[in-house]
């Protein structure tokens, strides 16, 4: 009965869905880390998955359908964008430069740790683009010659950690401007710190949708080049 329920491909959509919501209740009430939606919805399938023994790709069936929306909602981020265009016009050079100077620390980072670490050019491929959504990710990671699948898991593990503990780093640096919290928010944690972002205030939310797009084109220029300094040393 129940291996016949989940085997149903909206056992996927609905036991998300389900979770969700169940995650934001929660989170209302008791508004610590593991109640965030994201990570609560998360952290349950896999529990409920394990204890049911059902296979990912059985969940998967129903589950992937939920993927589809990314796109639209990703494009529907330029509807906050248009109405706070006087923000991205005033701090354009601020913004432009500081996402570049993010990328290009990041992608150092991850050269630092290959080299320290003795990562192989495959396992750094698949870590470069960690912070970018995962339409790019998986595009940047297989172009490099990447493990596509742990791409998408440490894409998904960037995103949850950057949703729950950017606000209270912002708390914590005392950083209090709208677009610099946006851009931080966008720029290390893609569509799941977007999410985060939009609940935080329509200028953090537009200018993280911005810095996702923003984020993305400077990794695909710049995830290359670390990945040439690497092959230099092996």
């Amino acid at each position: 009965m129940i291996q016949e329920l989940a085997s149903n491909p909206f056992f996927g959509i609905v036991l998300s869905v389900v979770l969700y919501l169940i995650g934001q209740k929660l989170h209302t009430r008791w508004p610590i880390p593991i109640f965030t939606p994201l990570v609560f919805a998360i952290l349950s399938i896999i529990v409920i998955l394990l204890v049911m023994g059902t296979p990912y790709e059985v969940y998967n069936e129903g589950g992937r359908f939920i993927n589809i929306w990314i796109t639209p909602a990703t494009v529907a981020l330029a509807i906050k964008l248009e109405k706070n265009f006087e923000h991205l016009r005033s701090n354009l050079v601020a913004i432009i430069s500081g996402i570049s100077i993010g990328v290009v620390f990041h992608t150092l980072l991850i050269v630092l740790l290959s080299l320290t670490f003795q990562f192989n050019e495959e396992l750094a491929a698949t870590l470069f683009p960690k912070s970018v959504t995962t339409a790019i990710a998986l595009g940047v990671s297989e172009s490099l010659g990447g493990i596509a699948s742990l791409t998408v898991a440490v894409v998904v593990f960037t995103g949850v950690l950057g949703a729950v503990a950017g606000p209270s780093l912002f708390k914590w640096l005392n950083i209090t401007d709208p677009v610099a919290q946006g851009i931080a928010m966008g720029s290390s944690s893609h569509a799941m710190g977007t999410s985060k972002a939009i609940e935080m205030g329509d200028v953090q939310g537009a200018m993280s949708g911005l810095s996702i797009v923003l984020t993305g084109i400077a990794v695909v220029i710049i995830a290359p080049f670390g990945l040439y300094i690497i092959q230099l040393f092996f």
